[in-house]
């Protein structure tokens, strides 16, 4: 089902990190960086707002010097300088050592866009900004938008299309995952149980069930996530692999 979506292996550097956090800028949508860094990118938006991304930083050199138990300056820097690839499992692991909402960690750890198996008549996933910015939206230009990785008008577009086509229900399972990644979980879950119980067809079934599960924990219902990552614990596929790791840590 799932198309090979081509990815950059150019790593997140510290630097770079501090910046876009500062900017808020927290999707790379130009397609630049390599798999940990793009979630060590969507992980920084649950940074605690009351603290500085730096002082995080430092906070977490200090924690691995006293882990290593050698009393030696153990900085990330280093680390990211050589392989800023690591950024994300460091910013994850402050989380966990902080006892910020596991729930969140967990999320930022495993949420991650899914490929478009959508076909579209137009463009292709190529295709630049102009093929989908005209005024009319369609099925079309909405997921060009997706594949972009312009998520900001994918969801317009999607949005505006199944305002007169809502029995889309494949459609409306990448809006939901759209919303799961701008943080609206209530919203997300909402737009996926639908796609869930009006199913597009059956190789759907696992990807909007884990997407699902996701916004369960993200929106605090562990319980209800926990059943559905029961359900996809089995099998051989990434839903099952990832599952297991997160009924691990709930």
């Amino acid at each position: 089902m799932k198309k090979d979506r081509p990815r950059n292996e150019r790593s997140l550097s510290r630097q770079e990190m501090l910046e876009r956090h500062r900017r808020r800028e927290y999707q790379d949508t130009k397609n630049e960086l390599n798999e940990f860094s793009r979630r060590a990118l969507a992980g920084l938006q649950y940074q605690p707002e009351a603290e500085g991304l730096g002082t995080t930083l430092k906070k977490l050199d200090r924690r691995l010097a006293a882990a290593s138990g050698s009393g030696r300056s153990f900085p990330i820097r280093r680390f990211l300088s050589i392989a800023a690839a690591a950024a994300f499992l460091l910013v994850a692991g402050y989380f966990f050592l902080s006892q910020s909402s596991g729930n969140e960690a967990l999320f930022a750890q495993h949420f991650d866009y899914l490929p478009s198996a959508v076909n579209t008549d137009s463009g292709g996933r190529n295709a630049g900004p102009s093929a989908y910015e005209e005024a009319t939206p369609s099925r079309a230009k909405a997921m060009q938008a997706y594949e972009a990785g312009n998520y900001q008008l994918a969801r317009n577009l999607m949005e505006k299309y199944l305002a007169e086509n809502n029995r889309d229900s494949e459609i409306r399972g990448y809006l939901g995952i759209v919303l799961l990644g701008e943080g609206k979980a209530e919203m997300a879950g909402r737009e996926l149980e639908s796609a869930l119980a009006n199913l597009p067809q059956p190789a759907y079934e696992r990807p909007l069930k884990w997407y699902l599960a996701l916004a369960l924990l993200q929106n605090g219902h562990t319980e209800r996530a926990r059943a559905l990552f029961l359900e996809l614990e089995d099998g051989k596929d990434r839903y099952a692999t990832e599952s297991r790791a997160v009924l691990k840590q709930i």
